[in-house]
């Protein structure tokens, strides 16, 4: 596995809190072999908060290759926004998650276009979705145009933030150096054979069992036009 620090095999894809890990490998893997595929939480209650995924190529050639492609788009439209691992180290790199908030706890009375009518005034929202989880807990969550119209809000000369009476709960999305990196870097230099070889015995069954998937589908719709044909041939026998 890859030793050199400057060039990791792990590579950071932001916007993807909607996005099941399982969708993320099936794209990913189009550039080569993942080994991981994790969020890297500190607490399950962070899960609201990461909207981020860390995902580890077999090797760094990969990695490259997957960086390189200029956009990376999904089917349902959302874009990723993908860096280099070493590069979201530093918090002075902008990412798509600066631009981004939760509010929770919300009251049933308030609606989303409450919320943004207020928000409107600190700057162009790019996009606003309403949630409401297992527990019936309501949240919104807003990006805005430009981060600094969330530093506004968040680091403003406002304090509390009213809508229809309520004190809203203003908390910013979670930058990648606030959840466990140690175990990436880590993995980064050190990678057991024993593993590897898992993950490719798993790729190629996958290969193989998604040819014999093809080759059944091709044979079931063979029988399928032969039959259709003989009963047309059945008909017109007089």
């Amino acid at each position: 596995m890859n030793n050199n620090e400057s060039e990791p095999s792990t590579v950071y894809i932001g916007n993807t809190r909607t996005i099941s890990n399982e969708c993320l490998v099936e794209y990913c893997s189009k550039f080569g072999l993942i080994l991981d595929c994790s969020r890297r939480l500190l607490s399950s209650e962070q899960t609201y908060l990461v909207d981020f995924t860390f995902v580890r190529f077999l090797n760094v050639q990969s990695a490259l290759k997957f960086l390189s492609t200029s956009n990376h788009i999904l089917n349902n439209g959302i874009n990723l926004d993908v860096r280099p691992f070493n590069e979201i180290l530093h918090t002075a790199v902008p990412l798509y998650v600066d631009r981004k908030i939760c509010i929770e706890n919300l009251p049933g009375h308030i609606s989303l276009n409450d919320i943004k009518k207020y928000l409107r005034t600190f700057g162009t929202i790019k996009q606003a979705t309403s949630e409401t989880n297992d527990d019936e807990q309501k949240y919104v969550y807003i990006e805005f145009e430009l981060s600094a119209s969330r530093n506004k809000l968040l680091k403003g000369k406002i304090k509390n933030h009213r809508v229809r009476d309520h004190n809203l709960e203003i908390l910013p999305l979670l930058r990648p150096t606030d959840v466990d990196l140690h175990t990436i870097k880590e993995q980064e230099t050190a990678t057991d054979d024993s593993n590897i070889l898992i993950h490719l015995e798993r790729e190629y069954n996958l290969k193989i069992r998604q040819k014999f998937d093809f080759i059944e589908n091709e044979i079931s719709e063979l029988i399928k036009q032969k039959r259709q044909n003989y009963e047309h041939m059945k008909k017109m026998i007089p």
